[in-house]
Order: structure tokens, then sequence, then C-alpha cells
């Protein structure tokens, strides 16, 4: 055990400990029947799974443990069980957390619909802007709903707003990404990539919710665009330009309205003190002129979405290790 987080275990407290993880894990094994590979990334391996206690599909995420890492996976099982009592209908409902000797199982509501990022590469072409708008503004109600339980996602981005197979907005990961973020980069892992970061993260600044605002707005261009930002740019390029450069804007501003343009300068305000909360951007013109009904746009794509990820799931690579000069960025990712 790290020193840091109190005086090391006893071999009886060990073995009690090692005792109770396999329990768990065997609990855990017998209840959940696990299906297809829903997607792979930094933190590990997502599947569609069967809970034999209540018949409820849901979704699993898989992520290896070390013995270094015991620790701070216990805070993120806390933060999971906080999680699960929180109810929104744009927030992905944790059911839980399960531990085994060398994986932490993440049970999650299960979203058929996929995410946004899947639905842009099914389509292979920018959404509709009503449907930018009707995403933007119920990942907004559940972005503020967290934000006033003290919550900050920090991995904001099309892959982490997700989809139900009717047409529901629902935020992933929330609460857990910037705990995994924080226990990966002790491993000198580099994690993700830095295209949404909030400037303020960059600067190693103190900063809140807005952060997430900001991930918003650069995923609203991606929504636009089909990538983020600097996408093909080296991401320690990335880095310097976020914190140098003014903020991004869509690139053929002719081809949408000016109020979407506006919701995006908005959102990218560089200085966070002058960028909107997102309760206030929730009375916006772009997100608040939805007609009833816009979501039903979103089925065709839904549907092409779910075909191409049957297609894909099984041969999906995991996540490359950042080469050696990019692993001293990992720490960027923590604030």
């Amino acid at each position: 055990m790290d020193p840091s987080s109190g005086a090391a275990r006893t071999p009886a407290a060990a073995r009690l400990s090692a005792n109770a993880e396999e329990k768990e894990s065997e609990a855990a094994r017998s209840r959940f029947q696990l299906q297809n590979v829903l997607g792979k990334g930094a933190y590990g391996t997502v599947y569609s799974a069967l809970d034999a206690a209540s018949g409820e599909k849901v979704a699993i995420k898989i992520i290896p443990v070390t013995d270094q890492d015991r620790e701070e996976f216990k805070q993120i099982q806390r933060e999971i069980a906080f999680l699960s009592g929180c109810n929104h209908p744009n927030v992905v409902r944790y059911l839980g957390s399960y531990r085994h000797p060398s994986e932490l199982w993440i049970v999650m509501e299960y979203c058929g619909g996929g995410s946004v990022s899947d639905l842009l590469s099914a389509a292979g072409e920018p959404l509709p802007e009503e449907l930018i708008a009707y995403i933007c503004g119920e990942a907004l109600k559940g972005l503020a709903y967290l934000h006033g339980l003290g919550k900050v996602h920090r991995d904001i981005k099309c892959g982490n707003i997700l989809l139900t197979g009717a047409g529901e907005v629902k935020i992933a990961d929330f609460g857990v990404s910037a705990q995994l973020t924080n226990t990966m980069s002790k491993r000198q892992t580099f994690i993700g990539t830095p295209h949404w970061m909030a400037p303020e993260v960059i600067q190693e600044s103190r900063y809140d919710g807005k952060v997430d605002v900001w991930a918003l707005g650069i995923s609203a261009i991606e929504m636009a665009e089909t990538y983020p930002p600097r996408w093909n740019v080296h991401p320690l390029r990335v880095i310097f330009m976020i914190s140098r450069d003014p903020p991004p804007r869509l690139q053929q501003p002719e081809r949408w309205s000016p109020v979407f343009a506006d919701f995006v300068s908005q959102a990218l305000m560089k200085d966070p003190k002058q960028r909107p909360t997102a309760r206030y951007l929730l009375q916006h013109r772009f997100v608040m002129s939805l007609w009833p009904g816009v979501a039903a746009g979103l089925q065709p794509l839904i549907q092409r979405a779910t075909q191409y990820l049957q297609s894909t799931a099984a041969s999906q690579p995991a996540a490359p290790e950042a080469p050696p000069e990019l692993r001293d960025l990992a720490g960027l990712a923590t604030g």
C-alpha cells in the first residue's frame, strides 16, 4: 500500500479483503452474463450483459486493477455508490460496482442507441442542426443537474453522450471519468486526447463545471463537422494551441444558422468567468427553439448506428499506449 494512503494492512486484513473480493467476484459472475463488446478505450472494455436478478439488460465497464491501484479504486467505488442515488432522465444510471482480484466491474444503465460518436461514424456526415440542438439541450439538462450536486465530468465528448433506442440523450461516465483519469495517470499512461479540454484545465488553474460547457461546445462542432477542431493535429501541439489561440469556431458558418454559431461562441468563451454555466446556457435560443417530436429524427440514424455497432464491435482495437514523449502530458488531464 502507498504510505500516503494510511498504515499498511496486516496480513490477516489483506486475507480478509482478498476473500471479500473473491466472494464479490463470484456473486457478480453468477449474476451477470456478459454478451457483446460495446467498446474499448483507455480505461477498459464495455460489454452488454444480462442481469439474471432482474432480467434487465445492462452495460458493464470492466477495468483492469493492479495492487497499487486498489485504494484509488475503492474511492471510485464510493463515488459510484453516491451516483447510484442520482436520478435524472439525461444521466446514465449507475447500478453498482463489483471488485474482482484484478478487475473492477462498473454496472450501468444500457443505452441501446450507442453514442453520438457512433451516430457520426455510421452517418459519415454531419448531423442536421435541429438534432445537434436537441442533443446539446438534453446534455445541458444533465450537466445542470449534476453540476448542482457539485460534480464535474471533465470528459464530455460525443463518445460519452449516449442514446437510448427511443432517442433519449444521456451523459455517461459522469463523476467517474475524473477519478479514473487521476488513477490512470499515476501509471504514466497518456489518457485520451486533449481536443475537448478547456484552457483552464490545460493551464492547471482552478476550474468548475464550466469546463464541461466548453467540452460540449467542442462536441457541438464535432457533430457539425464529424470531427473535433484540430483533430488531425498532434496532441502535444493541440495542447499549446488551446492555451495560445482564440477559441475554435465553425469552419463553414454559412452552412449553419447565426443562433447556432452564437451558441458555440458562448460555450467556447476562453475566459471561464465569461463562459455561461450549463443552467444559463439552457436559456439560449439554439436549444429553446426546438419543436416537439424532433427526437423522432434520430430514429433512422440510431438504426444505422446499431447496425454499425453490430458490424464493428467484435473487431474494435484496444486503445494503444502513447509514445514515450506524450506520457508526460498525462498529468495535464488531471487538472
